[in-house]
């Protein structure tokens, strides 16, 4: 019996692998996605900041904050990822990131995103990017990309956020930019 449980569980854990590769192949597919793997192999060292939070996690603060701010769960248990990167370096080529930017920027725009900031002030580059659904009431993927002189910072929030969601978001902080947001 003690045989059995010992090969039970790796059995388990490799059986559970195809389902964590197929998830995160599902959120490649999703239309919020966006692959930054170009912009970060350029910067060629490890982000100073690195968040990844996936579904399972985002449903378990969902659960854990639901009784605190009713609000904020339903925003966030509509969310399917949150990755961000920061890197912080001097040695990272910010024109070779800003040509990179602007090259995945380009591809947004072809694959219908909407393109709601874009800086280009001295060396600064920044493009934040909406993925609207057809009828501009969800907003499927939020993509943020910022290069400047010794930071680069990337951010993808993947989900199905209704305009509804940001604006009470930015009630319950008091962002009024978000309050009022309308991206019809």
């Amino acid at each position: 019996m003690k045989t059995l449980k010992r090969l039970m569980l790796p059995l388990l854990l490799v059986a559970a692998i195809p389902v964590v590769m197929a998830a995160d192949s599902d959120i490649q597919n999703h239309p919020g996605f966006v692959d930054f793997t170009v912009l970060t192999a350029i910067a060629a060292t490890e982000p100073n900041v690195e968040i990844s939070l996936k579904a399972p996690l985002l449903n378990m603060v969902t659960n854990l904050i639901r009784a605190q701010d009713d609000e904020a769960a339903n925003f966030i248990s509509k969310l399917l990822r949150v990755t961000v990167n920061v890197f912080e370096s001097s040695a990272i080529d910010v024109d070779e990131i800003a040509d990179s930017m602007n090259s995945i920027a380009e591809d947004l725009d072809s694959q219908g995103w909407e393109r709601v900031v874009r800086v280009r002030e001295n060396r600064d580059h920044v493009d934040v990017y909406f993925r609207l659904s057809e009828d501009a009431d969800i907003i499927h993927g939020i993509a943020i990309m910022v290069a400047e002189p010794g930071d680069t910072v990337l951010v993808n929030i993947v989900g199905d956020i209704s305009t509804e969601d940001i604006s009470a978001l930015g009630r319950r902080f008091d962002i009024d930019e978000l309050t009022d947001i309308d991206v019809h």
